[in-house]
């Protein structure tokens, strides 16, 4: 795309109305002089910005980390190269950065050269102060001809995703959770008769092993008396539901009621995985999300992948999402469930997962300190009246401009 800016096109009207009075002052040869000079420089600029616009070959890597958390830098590198036999000169790269803040989305670099098989590395950053998938790019470069009286505009799709993580917070101390006695998925365990023990592998056969314990096909193929090795499966296992109302999302950006269920839902995945808990996701973002047992690195990852890009935009109520998706909850574990304090109605209906030998463990958002001006001991106070009716619970309570790590020390 030919772009001629006003300053430019200005530039060149002014130019040739000197030509034609300089002209029309002396002689009509020294007018077609000046005019054919004006015209030959037009036409040279055009010519270079051709060669490079259609001749050159320009490669693009972007080496970025693909993974921050808001509020972070990101420090990025992109490497241009001139693949082909032509010089470039007068080259204008813009970068796209959708992460970053508003007016500080495009990067504009200068290439004053750029040779025949050259690269030119260009480092710059952002900070990303929202979470979120962002795709960077595309690239754009400009084409200037030596005199800088035009430029072609040509666009390059280098793009890079980067998932900007919410940003956590540490916790120090958790309520208890509930141990099960179930096998860890994944591994192949078997039930035996009478014994409440899990089939873990096979090892070499120990002096006082029980016959009945022998593997005689694995002693069959080694010719070696080999025994089947069992181990009691105690794991600890957490669901998490939290619901991310469109109506009830009071307060703006940061300090909005759903900007904190991210962080404590993020927050407490995090913590629970890192301490070897299998953890459940059981959202409502629109759509209902369910992210079954698992723990490790990789599903941490998996699930901070989905608060990233988690929206307030459910229609429906906690309490339907709890009675509809209840039966994933696993018997012998706990439930984490992330809620406002207009839902603590509801709460006496989870309670029905007692029989499961479910612990229910509430982390309360006091959506009322979003909305309207309050004293906020008065609502904690209510708060906590509505929780002594059920002497076993000892819910957390979040309001806004807490320091939510600290919600968890109380």
């Amino acid at each position: 795309m030919l772009r001629l800016s006003f300053q430019r096109l200005a530039f060149i009207s002014i130019l040739a109305v000197f030509s034609l009075i300089i002209g029309l002052k002396t002689s009509v040869a020294i007018f077609y002089l000046l005019f054919s000079f004006i015209l030959a420089l037009i036409l040279l600029s055009l010519a270079c910005i051709a060669a490079g616009y259609f001749g050159a070959k320009l490669e693009f890597n972007r080496s970025v980390i693909t993974k921050i958390e808001e509020d972070d830098s990101v420090e990025i590198k992109m490497a241009v190269t001139n693949a082909s036999f032509i010089p470039l000169f007068n080259l204008l790269f813009e970068d796209n950065l959708s992460c970053a803040e508003p007016g500080q989305m495009r990067r504009t670099i200068l290439i004053d050269f750029l040779g025949p098989g050259a690269s030119r590395s260009i480092n710059y950053s952002c900070v990303c102060p929202k979470r979120g998938k962002f795709a960077l790019g595309p690239a754009i470069i400009y084409f200037f001809d030596p005199f800088g009286l035009f430029c072609f505009k040509k666009v390059y799709p280098a793009f890079s995703d980067i998932y900007v993580y919410p940003r956590t917070f540490p916790i120090t101390k958790f309520p208890p959770l509930v141990k099960g006695v179930l096998p860890w998925f994944g591994i192949e365990t078997s039930h035996t008769s009478g014994d409440e023990d899990e089939f873990f592998g096979v090892r070499a056969y120990k002096e006082g092993d029980p016959i009945k314990r022998i593997h005689w096909l694995s002693s069959a193929r080694k010719n070696a008396l080999i025994v089947k090795q069992f181990q009691r499966q105690n794991f600890f296992r957490a669901t998490i539901i939290f619901n991310l109302e469109r109506s009830r999302n009071y307060g703006e950006g940061k300090e909005s009621v759903a900007e904190y269920i991210v962080r404590i839902a993020a927050s407490v995945a995090k913590y629970l995985i890192n301490n070897n808990v299998a953890v459940e996701i059981i959202a409502q973002a629109g759509e209902i999300v369910h992210i079954p047992f698992n723990k490790g690195p990789e599903y941490l990852e998996d699930v901070m992948k989905f608060f990233t890009v988690a929206k307030p935009e459910s229609e429906v109520s906690l309490i339907e999402i709890f009675q509809e998706h209840a039966r994933h909850v696993a018997d012998s574990s706990s439930l984490v469930v992330i809620m406002l304090d207009k839902d603590w109605e509801h709460f006496s209906a989870m309670l029905s997962l007692d029989k499961r030998n479910v612990c229910l463990i509430p982390l309360i958002v006091m959506s009322s300190t979003f909305n309207y001006a309050f004293d906020k001991k008065e609502v904690i106070i209510d708060a906590m009246q509505k929780v002594s009716r059920w002497v076993n619970f000892n819910p957390i309570i979040f309001s806004k401009g807490d320091r939510l790590e600290e919600a968890f020390l109380r």
